[in-house]
């Protein structure tokens, strides 16, 4: 396969579709020209652009394309359930079905891409059921500082500040203290690794705190009295928009200190300000601050929107590490043989992405990065798939695909 020089990073690759080092377009196309960080596809979708605020792939960047539609059906099927439960006022549980629905669609994420197929407990543990505990913690100091939080009506709710700066901000402390326990372990140094962490923490927080906050509700009755129409708002803020926001901003936040603390040195500037871990925290902080400060001052619709517009924002931010993290190191690391894409199922030359597609091989599930192709036909791997980047360098041959979040 003759070699051409890419006209995004400059280096010579083999001819194709895709860039295998910077992933951007090959040819006359006006995509194909300009730095490889500037150009408009998302390394984890290439099929998307990299400012669409995509939940799946945002929250799920390890999917192969055919999977995301499936994981769209899911969460779609289980808003609509939560929403159909609540128009039959059956609100506590709605109420439920909701806290556990973007946790639940997490886990069936990890299962189904089996990213830490050895070490699956340990990471599971340290985010999703820590984020289940601090989750269970804040509604408890909420609780304690003002009151019960009554998620039916939001003029219920304690004053601003108890309830939409100080108790969120101890929560976001508190949940990220999980995903910071793996960033120690240097098998876990990709960005996707910690956006993985942060994301999954985020989603368990989000159900752990919801829960804590409405054990008065479920106490209730199975069909408590008020208007329908602002339950099924409620019901949308606990079902998508609050979870969303948490795992986005936590997810961002954790891909940012991988970025900062796992990556060269020469790639910890690539996020601008946000590169800086405070400077990140105090993002994040402010995301979360405004989102629930905003309850109390509003009715439940327009709170609901104003928190999508707060997710749309969050998503662009994660979407802007998962994309930086994923073009770490693609410069030096050798071209190796040909495998077979899990994303398109055609060959490709083993390096960072697909030929053929342009997904990122990285933003693959660990446990299944492609089959070595000798000739036209392909046969299964043998030994295991070699290990990811090393923080101080490039390794010697090329990694394995690997990462940590529609």
């Amino acid at each position: 396969m003759a070699d051409i020089r890419c006209g995004s990073c400059g280096e010579q690759v083999p001819a194709g579709h895709f860039c295998v080092r910077c992933g951007a377009p090959l040819g006359d196309q006006p995509e194909a020209a300009g730095p490889s960080r500037r150009r408009g596809q998302f390394a984890a979708a290439p099929n998307e652009p990299l400012n669409l605020p995509a939940l799946v792939s945002s929250l799920f960047p390890h999917l192969p394309r055919r999977s995301m539609a499936a994981f769209r059906i899911v969460l779609a099927a289980g808003l609509i359930v939560v929403l159909v439960l609540g128009a039959l006022r059956l609100f506590p549980v709605a109420l439920i079905a909701g806290a556990v629905l973007l946790p639940l669609v997490t886990l069936l994420y990890l299962w189904d891409t089996d990213i830490y197929e050895d070490e699956p407990m340990q990471v599971v543990i340290l985010t999703m059921v820590w984020g289940a505990i601090a989750g269970v913690i804040t509604g408890v100091i909420g609780q304690g500082l003002s009151g019960s939080v009554a998620t039916l009506s939001p003029d219920e709710g304690s004053i601003v500040l108890d309830q939409g700066i100080i108790v969120p901000l101890i929560g976001m402390v508190l949940t990220l203290l999980g995903p910071l326990a793996l960033l120690r372990y240097r098998r876990f140094n990709d960005v996707l690794d910690g956006v993985t962490f942060g994301a999954g923490a985020g989603a368990a927080f989000a159900a752990g705190e919801v829960i804590t906050y409405s054990f008065s509700i479920l106490s209730g009755g199975l069909r408590p009295s008020g208007s329908v129409l602002p339950m099924l708002g409620r019901l949308g803020t606990i079902a998508l928009t609050i979870p969303v926001l948490e795992m986005a901003v936590i997810g961002a936040v954790g891909g940012g200190l991988w970025l900062q603390f796992r990556a060269p040195v020469r790639d910890r500037e690539a996020l601008g300000v946000l590169g800086n871990p405070l400077a990140a925290l105090l993002a994040a902080a402010v995301l979360i601050a405004v989102g629930f400060s905003l309850e109390p001052l509003m009715d439940t619709g327009l709170w609901l929107l104003c928190l999508a517009v707060l997710d749309v924002i969050a998503l662009l931010w994660l979407r802007r590490v998962i994309h930086l993290g994923l073009l770490e190191e693609a410069a030096e690391i050798p071209i190796g043989p040909s495998i077979t894409c899990a994303n398109c199922g055609e060959p490709t030359p083993r390096h960072t992405f697909c030929i053929n597609c342009g997904i990122s091989l990285q933003a693959l599930p660990k446990a299944r990065p492609g089959r070595p192709v000798s000739g036209p036909a392909s046969s299964p791997p043998s030994g295991p798939a070699p290990s990811g980047p090393s923080p101080s360098g490039p390794p010697p041959s090329p990694p394995a695909p690997q990462g940590g979040a529609t």
